[in-house]
């Protein structure tokens, strides 16, 4: 139950950040990338809590 949350808010993070970005044609360019980092981030965080 508490994983699905947090993935329910990741999901909901990362399609916010695409909203927010994707209204000026500067920010689309940036927008892969930018998820890109966010996805490495948080999982890296959550297989580095999985193995301690």
């Amino acid at each position: 139950m508490n994983l699905a949350i947090k993935i329910f808010f990741i999901v909901l993070a990362l399609g916010g950040i695409v909203l927010t970005f994707f209204v000026s044609w500067f920010w689309r360019a940036l927008i892969i990338p930018m998820v890109l980092i966010i996805l490495i981030d948080v999982l890296s965080n959550f297989f580095r809590k999985k193995k301690s």
